[in-house]
């Protein structure tokens, strides 16, 4: 039976652009729905197993209540969480262990940067639970469930999944860190709330994700057009072209671009010595040492669930059973 994971953040949604935007607060019921709904959704499919982290929210316990018995079988990683994002982090190396085929994630940008530190590679199912959501799926949980049960067995291949490129990211620190989304180098010597809001800030960024739909930095890098799939893109902020950028739910921009660069796979950016601070993700850390190296590579895989479900007609052809 295939093993899916599930990892949700009971923290996500909760920085301060609540107070400087109009961003929403997911709290700990709605996300307790949001999972049930996920796993009433796969038993619609092909038989699983899940198995999740205890998060400190209870969140998936919650979610079993709810569902009031139409649930795959569950069991949890056996690790106590911290209620840092290192949680996510060690959930996914054990879920890669277990040989998981697929890890859902509930929660935002930074949630999915933590499961790709521990598992680079892994086939992601993302749902959106956070602030600014670049590249999560907002489809109807109920749907996500069915399509990640489908997804499960490997039967469609890579054709269900979008391969994404990632920012490894040498702050100085004892390890590198990864961002799905972007880098963003900023002019301010403190971390204060970690979150990243004020356009005076921005000295460049390096962006991987550049959906038209996404807020926030990757709502910038999409308005000089698509990316060729595995690389990136690099933008110098400064006198240039004006962007009226949506920098987050309810925050409205102006923002002026004097460079934008494509990055193929591979590329390396030392950050300018204005970048003081390094915003992964949307969240800060300070550049230790002489500088801030990131470098395009290779990362997760993302299910697609529309490209899924539009398979689904094929998978039992002559079956009595219907997915």
């Amino acid at each position: 039976m295939p093993v899916i994971g599930l990892i949700a953040n009971p923290l996500a949604s909760k920085d301060v652009r609540r107070l400087v935007g109009l961003a929403r607060v997911v709290d700990v019921e709605e996300k307790a729905n949001l999972i049930a709904r996920l796993l009433v959704g796969m038993t619609a499919g092909p038989p699983v197993r899940v198995v999740a982290l205890p998060d400190s929210g209870r969140l998936v316990e919650r979610a079993v209540r709810l569902a009031r018995g139409t649930t795959p079988e569950i069991e949890f990683l056996p690790m106590e969480a911290e209620s840092t994002e290192a949680d996510s982090r060690r959930a996914a190396e054990q879920l890669r262990d277990l040989g998981a085929a697929l890890i859902v994630v509930v929660g935002g940008d930074g949630t999915i940067r933590s499961v790709v530190e521990g598992w680079t590679d892994a086939a992601i199912v993302p749902v959106a639970a956070g602030t600014n959501n670049a590249i999560s799926v907002v489809d109807e949980p109920t749907v996500v469930g069915l399509a990640t049960a489908l997804a499960s067995d490997g039967t469609f291949g890579d054709a269900i999944f979008d391969r994404c490129s990632v920012l490894s990211v040498d702050t100085g620190a004892d390890r590198p860190s990864v961002a799905v989304v972007d880098a963003v180098g900023v002019n301010t010597p403190w971390i204060g709330s970690g979150a990243l809001w004020d356009v005076n800030d921005l000295v460049e960024a390096v962006v991987t994700n550049v959906r038209p739909t996404a807020v926030g930095i990757a709502a910038i890098a999409a308005a000089f057009g698509d990316l060729p799939q595995g690389s990136a893109c690099h933008i110098r902020f400064g006198h240039g072209r004006q962007i009226r950028a949506l920098l987050g739910p309810g925050l409205v921009a102006d923002v002026s671009v004097a460079d934008y660069e494509v990055l193929p796979m591979g590329s390396r950016v030392e950050m300018a010595p204005a970048s003081r601070v390094v915003a992964l993700d949307g969240e800060r850390r300070l550049i230790r040492g002489d500088g801030c190296v990131v470098e395009v590579r290779s990362g997760p895989r993302l299910l697609s669930v529309r490209r899924t479900m539009a398979h689904r007609n094929h998978r039992l052809e002559g079956h009595r059973q219907y997915y």
